[in-house]
């Protein structure tokens, strides 16, 4: 599937190093030997197999990684997590299972979960027309009656298009200086300033036609934060992080120790060249920054019907209709955000669901397998495919059985299983001062109602 791949961001610094084959290999060997015997993966792989390891670190030699991070799942354990290489060239940091990598398109699988929320909750529906809850209107030129929907932006069949020489303008170093709002009233109000009607959509009628577009899911994120009456950010945290214990998940730097962040790297002339951490202001289709012990909770927490410990982030329903064909005819493997991909064992092969993503300077890739229980993950800080180490891990997966891996640490502790405000506490419904049911509005004092009687009171301001 394409990702969001765009004009380079500006690098830091001169080539770090220049190592190739077997040179390269032997250094991601002791780095990997370092990481299992040391202290400095304070989960040891319950699983180590040496040759798995061997064909790993081949993989990432091949395609130029200078790290990466590996996580299996089976039902509720992690069966297997394994760092190689560096974090950090230069100043020798090593990947572990909590070092944090820009995950690229695999962040929609989490904007389409929080728009899956509102949608379990009443406040948006998947065919609703998003121009309801927008300030300004939205409609691809030529098709002005035809709505664009929720779920077109979740298939990619919205004809909203990339318009890459924009979207570069959106960067920012380490995090975008433009908010979500101004972003999406830019590119997409007729009166926005990066407004192009041949360039920031296909001339075809919404609905019909397959393209993926990150503009579109960031578009998403948007509706999020304008429906729920929560900036985006602070939405997933409240509603998805912190019910799935995802303690070191953010969208932006700042505030976080960038130590604890792969360093992106793109291989040029036999050298690695380093990127800045960057952003961009369209992030929901892309800036989500994640390590491996906390997306192990985000695929046990799918593969259990949206639970973890005791939270619940959604239901069973919604998580199959996630994984149901959504256009058929169009594109046979869209599901909503997440598609069916083929992943290769030693038996045959297998179709699972997930996500990839590619950036500069990153690689990652996340799919599910719901029949057998299985979820694999490998994040990387280069730029390359990592699905052949997928298909490794799902072979070395068919082998293994839950009883053989380790519970999330935060379930071993009691964290995961309290009940908050965005785990059994679910937002109902919402009413004005007179107590009518009513949608979020702007400049009007509301009330949002929850399952246990609470009530928050609500003012957004235009």
């Amino acid at each position: 599937m394409p990702c969001r791949v765009m004009g380079r961001p500006g690098t830091s610094g001169s080539p770090v190093s220049k190592m190739a084959g077997a040179a390269f290999k032997r250094i991601l060997f002791l780095i990997l030997t370092w990481s299992t015997q040391g202290s400095i993966t304070a989960q040891p792989n319950p699983n180590p197999d040496p040759t798995l390891d061997a064909s790993i670190v081949n993989e990432l030699s091949a395609q130029h990684f200078p790290g990466a991070v590996t996580v299996i799942v089976k039902d509720d354990r992690i069966v297997w997590m394994q760092g190689y290489g560096l974090a950090d060239i230069a100043n020798a940091i090593p990947v572990t299972d909590t070092t944090n990598f820009i995950l690229a398109s695999v962040s929609k699988l989490f904007t389409g979960t929080a728009a899956m929320q509102l949608i379990e909750n009443d406040v948006i529906d998947l065919d609703d027309d998003v121009d309801d809850f927008l300030p300004w209107p939205v409609h691809v030129p030529g098709f002005p009656n035809d709505p664009i929907t929720f779920r077109q932006l979740m298939t990619h069949s919205s004809s909203i298009q990339d318009d890459y020489g924009t979207m570069g303008t959106y960067y920012g170093y380490p995090d975008p200086t433009m908010t979500l709002a101004d972003c999406m009233q830019r590119y997409f109000s007729p009166t926005g300033a990066d407004f192009d009607p041949a360039d920031n959509f296909i001339a075809t009628q919404p609905g019909s036609v397959f393209e993926y577009s990150n503009m579109a899911t960031a578009l998403n994120g948007y509706l999020v934060e304008h429906a729920s009456g929560m900036g985006f950010d602070p939405y997933c945290q409240t509603h998805i992080f912190e019910d799935l214990c995802m303690e070191r998940t953010y969208w932006h730097i700042a505030d976080h120790d960038t130590t604890g962040i792969a360093r992106p790297y793109r291989w040029s002339g036999g050298n690695y060249i380093p990127y800045a951490h960057y952003g961009f202001a369209d992030y929901p289709d892309g800036q989500l920054r994640s390590n491996a012990r906390d997306l192990a909770n985000f695929m046990i927490a799918y593969l259990n019907g949206g639970t973890f410990g005791t939270n619940t982030i959604l239901t069973p329903a919604s998580i199959d209709q996630m994984w149901t064909p959504q256009i058929p005819g169009i594109e046979d493997s869209q599901g909503l955000n997440w598609y069916k991909e083929v992943l290769f064992h030693s038996n045959g092969s297998a179709w699972v669901w997930g996500h990839n993503g590619g950036s500069e300077g990153a690689s990652a890739d996340l799919y599910l397998d719901p029949e057998n229980g299985i979820g694999v993950c490998v994040l990387a800080n280069g730029e390359g495919d990592s699905l052949p180490i997928c298909d490794a891990l799902y072979d070395h997966a068919l082998n293994l059985t839950a009883s053989d891996g380790i519970t999330p640490e935060c379930l071993d502790t009691g964290i995961g299983t309290h009940e908050h405000a965005s785990g059994n506490k679910r937002w109902v419904r919402t009413i004005d001062v007179m107590g009518r049911e009513t949608g979020i509005r702007q400049n009007t004092p509301l009330m949002k109602v929850f399952s246990d009687g609470s009530v928050e009171r609500v003012l957004i301001l235009e």
